[in-house]
């Protein structure tokens, strides 16, 4: 995989207050965003009508037309490109409260029509206030879109989940909690930590320092050392069990 480095984005400090000046200034930090993504995609927004000649693998020149296929991003940097607010879902309209219930199918966003509104009711008192409620209710920012209008780019379908949010510091530590909890029923919990720490020192492998329990904050390449190993680990510390335990530890590796 190539990668080539764009621009490096503006990260404003964090604010944690809540008074009308932070107000504003969040309001700033979201608008310095546009502009620069306006500057980025603006060779893909007018391509030229013959295409790009790009040498191709084959040695051979082909007319290229380059166009925006996806993006990575975690959730939060997912719903700031996206104009919506940290509890809402990029891809459907559920409810905030409603979340991860499963309980019916929902409308899913359709990014252009929210463009519209705002492009609409960019001057006050264009629409009544009623649509502008509605449209908060579904975690709306509206006019904050940046990937909307790019070039045969279709919003909802550009984002891609990352490695490190989505596998490592989701699925992994999800099944690690898993994983502690049954071996905390089970009396094997030391068991585990002493093979993990017994691991020897490999290329590429970081050796650990700490029993898993010890460690208080992971990160996302000390959880994909953990991902390397963790069935070794758990088959060792789950060996010679008792008559009662064998069928659950069967099921657990």
């Amino acid at each position: 995989m190539a990668v080539l480095l764009l621009a490096l984005l503006p990260g404003p400090p964090k604010l944690s207050k809540f008074s009308k000046a932070d107000q504003y200034q969040r309001q700033v930090n979201a608008d310095t965003l546009q502009p620069v993504f306006k500057f980025i995609f603006a060779p893909l927004q007018h391509p030229a009508l013959d295409g790009v000649p790009i040498d191709c693998a084959d040695g051979k020149v082909r007319s290229c037309f380059s166009i925006l296929s996806s993006w990575f991003a975690d959730h939060m940097a997912n719903v700031t490109l996206h104009g919506l607010k940290s509890n809402a879902c990029p891809t459907c309209e559920v409810h905030a409260g409603e979340l991860g219930t499963n309980i019916k199918n929902y409308r899913a966003r359709d990014y252009a029509r929210y463009q519209r509104y705002g492009y609409e009711n960019r001057f006050p008192g264009s629409k009544s206030d009623g649509t502008h409620i509605k449209f908060r209710g579904l975690g709306i920012n509206l006019g904050q879109n940046i990937l909307h209008g790019r070039h045969r780019v279709s919003a909802p379908d550009l984002h891609t989940p990352d490695r490190l949010h989505t596998v490592y510091l989701g699925l992994v530590k999800h099944m690690m909690e898993w994983i502690q909890a049954f071996l905390k029923k089970h009396g094997r919990l030391q068991a585990f930590d002493n093979v993990w720490k017994a691991l020897p020192l490999y290329p590429g492998f970081l050796e650990p320092k700490k029993a898993y329990c010890k460690v208080a904050q992971w990160q996302g390449k000390e959880m994909r050392n953990l991902g390397r190993c963790i069935l070794g680990v758990l088959a060792v510390a789950l060996r010679q069990p008792q008559s009662s335990q064998v069928i659950p530890f069967k099921h657990a590796l």
